[in-house]
């Protein structure tokens, strides 16, 4: 099914092409209005609405659940994805000697957790290089051994999209009895994903790029066998009370079992859960094989124009569907901004022009933009 004339749903001015989902996405117009919502309950406490709160968390944990396939209990509100990394190393062990793999040039916040982890138990971290034909699915197994404990990887490169077939790497790394972590914030929402296919030990995504959430937004999936671990703090809604707070002082000795026992304290925020509701309302009504497939064609258009030009992107069928990545040789450091300057909006990420284009562009913005592209390297 393909997705049109969504650009009315999003406050986008006329003249202006954002092609930058894969750093922040704009959040849509009814979840501003959510959001007013939220805040005037901020502003008048007092009000029936903030009694709708409880609702809305676990709505938030029903919606997001839907996009990969997983039940509410198995979703932790969190603020972003290092707090879910941290959530996992602080659960996860290493044997003295075991490996943990991530790949070159990885997101931070999913590499620095996994030095300290490896610091902790005398193990190591395997870098993937990046491979000079492309293919990380190929790299990725080529480093998985009996000596791999944990496995964190993304679904796709956060620089150029460049797509790991992810199922065919859970297959081994269930088969050699490693853990598996991963960072799906750069396709979660804009591309299909099922926890029960891939039977992750834990799945971490921030909220504001694909899912159009506010910032301090996130979800972290925890597989049920994890679901009695130990969070990384302790704050009340994540234990049962063996006595009501109106009487008595509230505390519980027993954690919930449910992921909810992993959410970050403050994740009933007045303002930000009925923005994030509305967002995934949405997502959830498009779905990510939807979003995916009209995205699709403006990437392809990306690509085709790159490659006409001699500059190099991911071959289509390791790319992602909904960004990518141009390679340009020498290309300026300074690039984005003075497309910035031409109301353009791109990010250079690791060295590659980061093109991530969403439901409101269309191939007129992708010609803009590659005419731009064009003028500022005087083409």
């Amino acid at each position: 099914m393909q997705i049109t004339d969504a650009r009315h749903l999003f406050d986008i001015p006329d003249g202006l092409t954002y092609l930058d989902c894969a750093a922040q996405s704009p959040a849509l117009r009814a979840s501003r209005e959510a959001g007013e919502r939220g805040l005037q309950r901020k502003f008048h406490p007092w009000s029936k609405e903030r009694s709708n709160l409880n609702g809305e968390i676990d709505q938030a944990r029903e919606l997001f659940g839907k996009l990969i396939g997983a039940p509410a209990g198995d979703i932790a509100h969190m603020s972003a994805t290092s707090y879910g990394a941290a959530i996992a190393g602080a659960n996860l062990r290493l044997a003295p000697g075991q490996e943990i793999i991530v790949l070159e040039m990885q997101f931070p916040s999913n590499y620095y957790v996994w030095q300290r982890v490896a610091a902790r138990d005398g193990g190591t971290v395997k870098v993937i290089p990046w491979p000079k034909d492309g293919d990380w699915t190929a790299a990725i197994l080529a480093g998985l051994s009996q000596t791999v404990g944990i496995v964190a990887l993304p679904l796709c490169h956060w620089t150029d999209g460049a797509l790991i077939d992810l199922q065919t790497i859970a297959e081994r790394v269930h088969d050699i009895g490693a853990a598996f972590f991963i960072d799906a914030t750069q396709s979660v929402g804009a591309h299909p994903f099922d926890v029960a296919s891939l039977n992750p030990d834990y799945v971490a995504v921030s909220g504001y790029k694909w899912l159009l959430c506010p910032d301090a937004v996130g979800f972290l999936y925890v597989a049920p066998r994890n679901q009695n671990g130990q969070p990384i703090e302790d704050n009340y809604g994540s234990r049962i009370a063996d006595s009501a707070m109106e009487t008595s002082d509230g505390y519980g000795s027993r954690y919930l079992q449910s992921a909810a026992r992993f959410d970050q304290g403050a994740a009933d925020s007045m303002i930000h859960l009925p923005m994030t509701v509305t967002a995934l309302e949405q997502l959830n009504r498009w779905t990510p094989s939807a979003i995916s497939a009209s995205i699709t064609p403006l990437t392809d258009r990306i690509a085709a124009l790159a490659t006409d030009r001699g500059w190099q992107v991911p071959e289509k069928s390791r790319r992602s569907g909904h960004f990518t990545g141009v390679w340009i040789d020498n290309v300026p450091g300074d690039l984005d901004r003075r497309l910035r300057a031409r109301d353009i909006h791109i990010s250079l990420r690791g060295g590659a022009v980061r093109i991530s284009p969403y439901l409101f562009n269309d191939l007129d913005d992708i010609d803009r933009l590659f005419h731009a592209i064009d003028a500022e390297l005087g083409r």
